[in-house]
């Protein structure tokens, strides 16, 4: 195997190269999420150009290394070890947003978060496809799909994609290869919806099964007026419940009076403990949080329901406001803390009743109690299905089951060392398992979601037989030598 200064040697003199000493500690060269699946890498490279990520490709592809690459560090399932090189798509090169007014779409570099993407278009009235979380990467999101608040109104992120940038696996030089059948063969791929053969395979799977398909430089999204939303004042309704864990029953009925909501509202329940500056520090807690994407009258009208004494009394916080948009993830901020242990167990449900709701609770609050846990949390989050359905279209081509689903649960387990794993993967099965025995009963498929795999999870929750065996092929033509790390592949 070449040393990783010939890796130095094969890039460009401004491709800033860490090689870690085999005695430093890891969080000292990467910054993640977690610390799950995580340690020293071959090596960590920021790319400041194509030319350096195509020979980033070739000496991984000649030295059986695999490539990772990242932006916001919340993969925390994609594993990370000697045998990688960590590709820091952090740099200038590819942290570009830019939007056309007049073909109403916003390019986004492979290094753009996503809270970079919502402030940026907030400030010129637009808004586009984006997660609940500021500190995610937009690529690594869309790879798996992208689920946020307005997936009522538009739908998931990959139903807006209207291209995609990708260096393949394959690709080490934008010379034709012999062996590619037709297949174009620049450095760089542009992938639509209308690409044809193995170009346009390679854009389904990347849109929902992407991770580890290859390099995307950027990608191109609908985006769309704020003021097209009529929001009064073109800021978001907000009104937050907050019920103590005595009040469990009377706050879990109110979320399910909820569902299922318009497309406008997005409510969201949350378990987690009272932070320092609380009356009641680690208090164990529900939190109700609904976010309106129309008119404040409108908001009041569909949310009528928590305006009613039963809940009011019951909660030890009630309050209505407005939210600007590039706000509109602030609360989310001390979830996205990196450092710890911790890995999210999701699913996708149709219907849940107040009782699997409550057992959940209990689950999250037992845990949650134990030292070093006080951070755990567990996420409902709900939206009207219509539009995700009629993007389909007459057939579904993108890598997302799930699409009948209205009702979104995520445990958070958050613990101090990977031997607590145990008993995270014990308590986050117990909730998904809660809140999933209504559609068990009904026979519906059990669906979790790509962008919260754990560590050792099963692709089988996310992705159908047919879809797994698509990407395998889909895999075996763009990366043959397996230089990206794809779930596939195990831990």
């Amino acid at each position: 195997m070449a040393t990783q200064d010939d890796l130095r040697t094969a890039l460009s003199p401004i491709c800033i190269v860490t090689i870690p000493s085999p005695d430093s500690k890891t969080h000292d060269h990467i910054s993640r999420w977690s610390n799950a699946a995580i340690a020293l890498p071959h090596a960590i490279v920021t790319p400041t150009s194509i030319p350096d990520i195509l020979s980033t490709i070739a000496f991984a592809s000649t030295n059986g290394l695999k490539i990772v690459p990242a932006t916001g560090g919340h993969g925390s399932f994609i594993p990370v070890n000697r045998k990688t090189i960590y590709l820091d798509m952090s740099s200038p090169a590819f942290k570009s947003i830019s939007l056309n007014e007049e073909k109403e779409e916003v390019k986004i570099g492979g290094g753009v978060l996503a809270g970079e993407v919502i402030k940026e278009l907030a400030t010129k009235g637009w808004h586009t496809l984006t997660p609940n979380s500021d500190a995610v990467g937009m690529v690594g999101a869309l790879l798996g799909g992208l689920s946020g608040a307005t997936n009522g109104i538009h739908g998931f992120g990959i139903d807006h994609i209207k291209s995609i940038s990708i260096v393949p696996f394959s690709r080490t030089s934008p010379l034709p290869d012999p062996e590619d059948h037709g297949i174009s063969n620049p450095a760089v791929l542009t992938l639509t919806p209308d690409s044809k053969g193995e170009e346009k395979s390679l854009f389904n799977a990347l849109c929902g099964a992407g991770h580890g398909l290859g390099i995307v430089t950027s990608v191109t999204l609908s985006a769309f007026r704020l003021s097209a939303l009529c929001m009064t004042d073109n800021k978001i309704w907000t009104r937050r419940l907050i019920f103590p864990a005595a009040a469990i029953r009377t706050a879990v009925k109110l979320y399910i009076d909820l569902l299922p909501p318009p497309p406008t509202l997005a409510p969201v329940l949350v378990f987690v403990r009272a932070p320092p500056s609380a009356p009641v520090p680690d208090a164990a807690m529900l939190m109700l949080a609904l976010s309106y994407f129309g008119p404040a009258g409108d908001a009041e009208l569909a949310t009528r329901t928590s305006f009613e004494d039963e809940y009011v009394e019951m909660a030890s916080m009630a309050v209505t406001g407005a939210t600007g948009w590039g706000e509109m993830n602030a609360s989310s901020a001390p979830m996205n803390a990196h450092g710890g242990v911790k890995e999210s167990y999701s699913a996708f449900v149709k219907e849940m009743d107040g009782e699997s709701l409550v057992r959940a609770f209990e689950a999250w609050e037992a845990y949650s109690s134990g030292e070093g846990r006080g951070r755990t949390y567990t996420v409902f989050s709900a939206w009207d299905t219509e539009q995700l359905l009629r993007n389909v279209g007459d057939k579904d081509e993108k890598f997302f089951p799930a699409r009948d689903r209205g009702v979104f649960v995520q445990c958070t387990p958050w613990y101090a060392d990977v031997e607590g794993k145990d008993d995270a993967d014990r308590v986050g099965k117990e909730i998904v398992d809660a809140t999933r025995e209504k559609d068990r009963s009904e026979g519906r498929s059990d669906w979790g979601f790509a962008n919260n795999l754990v560590v050792g999870g099963d692709l089988r929750e996310v992705y159908s037989g047919e879809q797994i065996g698509e990407v395998e092929r889909v895999r075996g033509v763009w990366d043959p030598k397996r230089v990206g790390w794809c779930p596939g592949d195990g831990w």
